[in-house]
């Protein structure tokens, strides 16, 4: 019998992960749901507990909820069984992983668990196991058999228990409405966080802006538009302050309307009560704004006045 290639032995490897991540996802029900609920509902921090293998998801899953908007920590089970039961309070939810839910560290927790009336939701491949049963929730992790040829080191379990755990994480995130803003928080540092924390203020642009007066005609005004290139014309009243904006594209349309664009004034056809952006927001957020109104270009102002103009392509060259 012929030998599998590499490459053909490991998409078979990924394959059979594939298969048992889709009857995953037909195993997500109302314990989840509720899950989702109890983890919601703490008061206290969320507390992952594992050994080995599952201690490892359950070290990713403390890390992704805290990541994500959900005060959560790691504790190994055996380290707990010798002081750091301590750093657990009553109204802290546990999440505990075990694959074969027997393993003799956990089962040990369970009812000093139950004493500190701890929430417990556990994530484990057998739905008959004490662990499950010890459970106020189990979520069901299970896989007919391993990737592994030998159906012997943990592979296609663990990453069902993985995609559980993330599923899990970013579903009660979305439910706190956690935002962009929120996640560069907990993401100062490194290349992403400062992506994510640049502000209006650090991309726009603030020479050559096309700031024109409400009273200026609108034939002047696309020889201004023409000479900045930026999409967009800002319409100023005497004082200086913002009153409407004159795009690229209502340039076109008024053009194609009106026969004789030498007696119209700007103020008869320009955009009022344009929208707007201040220099302080976060410039992901901006480029949310520009993309839900379908625009490329927006002023930014600071109590009335104009600071400078942020563009569509100015905020996506800054986030890559």
């Amino acid at each position: 019998m012929k030998k599998k290639s590499n490459i053909q032995f490991a998409k078979d490897i990924i394959q059979r992960e594939i298969s048992a991540l889709n009857r995953t996802i037909k195993r997500i029900d109302a314990r989840f749901e509720k899950a989702c609920e109890v983890l919601n509902q703490t008061s206290g921090k969320v507390v992952t507990i594992g050994l080995g293998k599952s201690g490892y998801i359950a070290m990713k899953m403390a890390a992704t909820l805290s990541s994500t908007g959900t005060s959560a920590v790691f504790i190994h089970a055996t380290e707990a069984l010798h002081g750091d039961m301590g750093a657990i309070n009553k109204n802290d939810t546990a999440i505990i992983y075990s694959n074969s839910g027997e393993t003799q560290e956990i089962i040990k927790l369970l009812p000093l668990l139950k004493i500190l009336k701890c929430s417990i939701i556990s994530i484990t491949g057998n739905q008959s196991s004490s662990l499950a049963k010890y459970s106020n929730i189990s979520l069901d992790a299970s896989v007919t058999r391993e990737a592994c040829p030998n159906n012997l080191a943990p592979s296609s379990s663990v990453v069902c228990a993985l995609a559980i755990s993330d599923a899990l994480a970013l579903t009660v995130s979305s439910q706190k409405n956690f935002s962009m803003k929120d996640f560069a928080k907990t993401h100062p540092e490194g290349s992403l966080g400062k992506r994510l924390l640049k502000t209006v203020q650090d991309i726009m642009i603030t020479k050559n802006i096309p700031l024109v007066d409400i009273d200026t005609n609108f034939e002047s005004l696309m020889k201004i538009t023409t000479k900045s290139n930026l999409g967009i014309a800002v319409i100023l009243n005497n004082k200086k302050h913002l009153v409407g904006v004159i795009s690229d594209g209502d340039i076109k349309r008024i053009m194609q309307k009106y026969k004789d664009i030498e007696s119209i004034k700007v103020k008869s056809v320009m955009t009022k009560k344009p929208l707007k952006i201040k220099s302080d927001v976060l410039a992901a957020e901006a480029l949310s704004v520009l993309e839900k109104n379908n625009i490329s270009a927006l002023p930014v102002v600071d109590k009335l006045n104009v600071k400078g103009i942020v563009t569509l392509q100015e905020i996506i060259k800054s986030l890559n």
